[in-house]
């Protein structure tokens, strides 16, 4: 039984985000892309030196952040179709991740612009990222009694 379910819900999102890491990992590894989400998200501190460690740390504290704001949002928007809402939540919160990455990173040539595929693979992960909180949601946020 949860009691705390705001808290459950930032821990599912921090978790969910580790299935969009394989993929982006995997990807990168077949040259399709150039940086996995982790490598991605340090930029943000790191700036030029793109580190694992601080971007899992970054990317768990965005994605548990992200989950607490899709939870609450649920409230309004409702529980019907949580798996579409959260894809497309995700997406919402590329596009602004990416805006960023852009304007504080690319856009003042701290780092290489990345490939046009390295967008498409975080779209893509991102996306993986919504499946795997949707499920989390719905399997152990609503459907569980209490």
């Amino acid at each position: 039984m949860l009691y705390d379910k705001p808290l459950a819900a930032g821990a599912l999102g921090a978790i969910s985000t580790i299935p969009y890491e394989i993929f982006t990992r995997i990807l990168v590894a077949a040259r399709f892309g150039k940086y996995g989400v982790f490598e991605l998200t340090s930029l943000i501190i790191t700036l030029d030196r793109p580190t694992f460690l601080m971007g899992a740390v970054m990317t768990f504290i965005v994605g548990g952040f992200c989950a607490l704001v899709f939870y609450y949002s649920l409230k309004k928007l409702g529980q019907d179709h949580l798996i579409i809402k959260s894809i497309c939540f995700s997406l919402l919160i590329w596009i602004i991740m990416e805006i960023l990455f852009v304007w504080l990173i690319e856009g003042p040539k701290l780092i290489t612009p990345r490939p046009i595929n390295d967008y498409y693979l975080h779209m893509l992960g991102s996306s993986l990222f919504g499946l795997t909180q949707g499920l989390l949601f719905k399997r152990y946020l609503f459907t569980a009694k209490g």
